[in-house]
C-alpha cells in the first residue's frame, strides 16, 4: 500500500507532501488541473517507468532541472543526466529496479486498443503481467531484446554492406532460439491462467454469456524456430531485421468464436479491457500474495450506466488501494474515501 507521497518539479503539479490511506482516493479537478500527471507519479515511484512516455526526463518541470518523487520505502531523482534513487535503503541508477516494489495496474480508456489495436498492445500487456509474476521473467525478456538487438544489427550490416560475422550470427541466432522458446511458454502458461478470470468479469460487466478466447497459439520448439528462420534469412537479409518470434507474435482475442478486433463493438471492446485489467489484478495477488493498487484515469466517462455500476461493484469487492481521477466526484457510481481537490496539486 501507498503510504505518502512527496513531490517536487514534475510536470506541472506544484511541491506537495500527501498521506494516503486504503480504500478509494479520489483525485478531483477539471481537465488540465494534473490529475492524470499525479497518477503517472504514483505509476513511477512504484513501477519505474511511465505510462506517457518512455523518457521520464519529459516530466521534469520546464522550469526545473530534475523531479524528485518520494515514498517511505522509495526516492527517486531524475535530471538530464539519468536517474539515481534509493529502494529501502538501497542506491540504483537505473528506474526499473522500482518495478514490483508496489504492484500496480493502471486503467484508462485508451485500454481500448487492448481489443482493437496493434497486437503489441496485448503483447506489453502480457508481458509487464508476466513480470509482476515471477520477477526472473523480466530478466528473460531483458535478454531476449538484448539478443535481437544485437541480431538485428547483424542483419542490417548484411543489408548494408552484403556481409557480417558469420560465426556471430550463427551464435546470436542459437541465442535467441533457446530464449524465444523460454518467452513463448511463459506467455502461454500465463494466457492460460488468463482466460477464466478474463470471462469472469467479463460477465459480470456485461451481464452475458459470451464466451472469451484469450490464446497464445504461437508456441514453437526450439528446432521448429530455427527452420523458420532459415526460411526467411534472404527476407531478414534483405530488410535488415528478425522477421519472426515473439516480439512478433499476436494473441487470439475472440468473442463467440469472432475476432474482437474486427467485429466486437466499442461496448463489447472496452469491456474486455477492463476485464482483462481487472483479471490481471487478481493474478498479481494471487502469485505475489500482495494486492495490486489500483489507479483509474477517467475512467467512467466512456462507459454505459450498467457497465459503470459494475465496475463500481468489482472495484468494492477487490477492495484494492483505489486512485481514482476524474473532473467530478459526482460522476463517479461510488463514494471515495478520500478526496484530493486539484488546489492541492495544481
Amino acid at each position: 500500500m501507498l503510504h505518502t507521497l512527496e513531490q517536487i518539479n514534475f510536470r506541472n503539479l506544484k511541491e506537495f507532501s500527501l498521506d494516503f490511506s486504503g480504500g478509494i482516493t479520489i483525485i478531483c479537478g477539471p481537465n488540465g488541473h494534473g490529475k492524470s500527471n499525479l497518477l503517472e507519479a504514483i505509476h513511477i515511484i512504484c513501477q519505474g517507468f511511465s505510462f506517457k512516455t518512455k523518457a521520464l526526463q519529459e516530466a521534469i518541470n520546464w522550469n526545473a532541472k530534475d523531479f524528485i518523487l518520494r515514498t517511505k520505502t522509495a526516492a527517486i531523482q531524475v535530471d538530464s543526466t539519468g536517474v539515481k534513487g534509493k529502494l529501502e535503503g538501497k542506491e540504483f541508477r537505473r528506474a526499473n529496479t522500482l518495478f514490483g516494489s508496489a504492484p500496480l495496474v493502471f486503467i484508462s480508456p485508451e485500454d481500448i486498443q487492448l481489443a482493437k489495436g496493434t497486437p503489441e498492445n496485448k503483447r506489453n500487456f502480457l508481458d509487464e503481467l508476466l513480470c509482476f509474476c515471477k520477477k526472473s521473467n523480466l530478466d528473460l525478456l531483458r535478454r531476449y531484446r538484448r539478443v535481437l538487438q544485437q541480431r538485428n544489427r547483424l542483419l542490417k550490416d548484411i543489408a548494408d554492406t552484403g556481409t557480417t560475422n558469420e560465426y556471430l550470427f550463427e551464435a546470436l541466432t542459437e541465442q535467441l532460439s533457446t530464449l524465444a522458446v523460454m518467452v513463448w511458454q511463459e506467455r502461454k502458461a500465463i494466457c492460460e491462467i488468463l482466460e477464466p478470470h478474463i470471462n469472469n468479469f467479463y460477465q459480470t460487466l456485461c451481464n452475458k454469456s459470451e464466451e472469451i478466447k484469450f490464446t497464445y497459439a504461437r508456441a514453437l520448439t526450439k528446432e521448429d524456430f530455427l527452420n523458420v528462420l532459415k526460411e526467411k534469412f534472404n527476407a531478414e537479409r534483405a530488410s535488415g531485421t528478425t522477421l519472426a518470434g515473439p516480439h512478433r507474435d499476436d494473441i487470439e482475442l475472440l468473442i463467440s468464436g469472432h475476432s474482437m478486433r474486427d467485429f466486437g463493438s466499442q461496448g463489447q471492446c472496452r469491456s474486455i479491457a477492463l476485464s482483462m485489467k481487472f483479471a490481471a489484478a487478481e493474478i498479481i495477488e494471487n502469485h505475489t500474495g500482495t494486492k495490486p493498487i489500483l489507479l483509474l484515469d477517467d475512467v467512467f466517462a466512456e462507459l454505459d450506466t450498467s457497465r459503470r455500476e459494475a465496475v463500481a461493484k468489482i472495484v468494492k469487492q477487490k477492495d484494492l488501494q483505489t486512485f481514482a481521477a476524474t473532473p467530478s466526484a459526482a460522476d463517479l457510481p461510488f463514494q471515495g474515501d478520500a478526496l484530493i481537490p486539484s488546489s492541492v496539486f495544481h
